[in-house]
């Protein structure tokens, strides 16, 4: 197994955390549309995971900052 990242991180890179929960707000209304089209509901499912796992990651990352930061201030307190 090797450190590189994978293609999901690789983007997950470049996708603003605004971005990603404004396309679930979309994919997540085509979702639930009268007119649904059946054939792409895998897709846009396997998109969705995708984009969550990418705020979980943005969360997760802002999360340690912030206690990384409070620490600090901890110590110099």
């Amino acid at each position: 197994m090797t450190d590189e990242p994978t293609e999901r991180e690789q983007h997950a890179d470049h996708v603003p955390y605004a971005a990603a929960v404004a396309e679930l707000d979309r994919i997540l209304a085509a979702l639930e549309r009268d007119d649904l089209d059946v054939d792409a509901v895998a897709g846009q499912v396997r998109r969705a995971a995708d984009l969550i796992a990418i705020c979980r990651a943005r969360i997760d990352a802002a999360s340690y900052e912030v206690q990384r930061v409070v620490a600090d201030l901890d110590e110099e307190g």
